[in-house]
């Protein structure tokens, strides 16, 4: 049986990271959510602080959780989309996005994701792709936001 040694999963981390530089380019923006307290120390302002990150953004990705939701016009596939993002990219841009367990830092029900001018609100994340016991990459599991807009729902 094969075992890996430390300097093969670092060799395997390296190529992971410089993978990063190939494939994982869609421009994602991140609207974090911030709360600020009023002027005079009242109520919490909330408001979205737009963080522009690069991730590897996977349409219609299969899947094994049921998503699919009846109308009149045919089933409507809502939950088809994952974003990779890479542990180290993330740690380069602000070491606060990583917290202590390793997990992305992002608030799954207030922050949202905008990807080609769509909101998506996550449904799911996980560490994936570990490197013995270190993750390297993260996936979020993304949800279109619907948007009422007049009699149409988007």
């Amino acid at each position: 049986m094969a075992h890996m040694t430390q300097a093969d999963w670092d060799a395997h981390i390296d190529a992971i990271n410089e993978f990063h530089q190939d494939a994982f380019q869609q421009i994602i923006t991140w609207k974090k959510l911030v709360t600020n307290l009023s002027e005079h120390g009242e109520d919490n302002q909330e408001r979205h602080q737009d963080i522009e990150l690069r991730g590897l953004f996977l349409y219609n990705y299969f899947r094994s959780w049921p998503t699919n939701k009846n109308h009149i016009a045919g089933e409507v596939d809502k939950e088809s989309c994952l974003l990779y993002l890479n542990s180290k990219y993330l740690l380069d841009l602000n070491p606060n996005y990583i917290n202590p367990n390793g997990q992305f830092n992002f608030k799954p029900v207030l922050d949202r994701f905008v990807v080609n001018g769509i909101t998506y609100k996550a449904s799911g994340e996980s560490q994936t792709a570990q490197a013995g016991d270190k993750p390297i990459l993260h996936f979020i599991i993304l949800k279109r936001e619907e948007i009422n807009s007049g009699s149409s729902k988007y």
